[in-house]
């Protein structure tokens, strides 16, 4: 076997190995994505739960209301019933397992943890007073951005 035939082989098994590679990759990559659009479906359901379950209350108490009756207690309330399906959403997103290289996927991952831990963090707060609850929170907010971009 000649030189000339020894680097066509080289080459032809270096294309192989290539072309095997990314057919694994792509599978992988497939499988991260499905278990990121699982995560990302339950985290925003959940954020959307929250916010439905705590808008509704906050309509309903008013902080200059709230302040003389004592009515926060409601809003710790609200928020103890929002906790439990951002801590499920938290825990499927905590599991999804992502490959370093692929870094889309970990920005992804990294944003629905980081909203929903800042959630779950913020529920607390309103847990243990209600009137945490009248409080504007522009951190969470970009998280959230970061975490679901434009949706509503």
């Amino acid at each position: 076997m000649g030189r000339r035939a020894l680097v066509l082989a080289a080459v032809a098994g270096l294309l192989g190995t290539a072309l095997v590679l990314s057919l694994v990759d792509q599978r992988l990559r497939a499988g991260e994505d499905r278990a990121l659009e699982a995560c990302g479906d339950r985290a925003y359901a959940a954020a959307v739960r929250a916010d439905s379950v705590l808008g509704s209350m906050a309509e309903y108490v008013r902080p200059s209301i709230a302040e003389r009756s004592g009515l926060w207690v409601l809003m710790s309330e609200a928020a103890e019933r929002a906790r439990p399906p951002i801590d499920a959403a938290l825990a499927v997103c905590e599991d999804v397992q992502v490959r370093a290289v692929h870094r889309t996927h970990v920005r992804e991952r990294a944003a629905y943890v980081d909203y929903l831990t800042a959630r779950r963090d913020r529920l607390d707060a309103i847990v243990a007073d209600g009137r945490a609850s009248a409080e504007s929170d522009p951190a969470l907010a970009r998280l959230r951005e970061a975490a679901f971009g434009d949706r509503p």
